[in-house]
């Protein structure tokens, strides 16, 4: 089991915990830090969808739980690019580095 934190900052501060399976599949991630996201429970259903990942595909579907969210404070395509970039690099036998 890996894990990963990943810390964005642009003005505000998001961190991604990632915790990934030896076949590069996301057993758990928590997406925290300084935005807000309406409705409410639209972070967690991207944490629920975004388990058991290990593709582009896959985390690029999982996304979709926020194109009907409005999310501020966090650009979402920034945290969908780090979550592939972490499991492509995972999968690619590279050490995943700290962001």
């Amino acid at each position: 089991m890996k894990y990963e934190s990943i810390i964005l900052r642009h003005g505000k501060t998001v961190k991604l915990d990632v915790a990934l399976s030896d076949q590069c599949e996301i057993v758990n991630v928590v997406v925290s830090g300084d935005f807000f996201a309406y409705p409410e429970d639209a972070i967690e259903k991207l944490e629920d969808k975004l388990r058991y990942c290990n593709s582009r595909e896959c985390i690029e579907n999982a996304f979709e739980a926020l194109r009907e969210a409005v999310v501020l404070g966090v650009d979402v395509k920034d945290l969908e690019n780090k979550l592939v970039e972490l499991v492509e690099k995972c999968r690619s036998g590279q050490h995943p580095a700290r962001y």
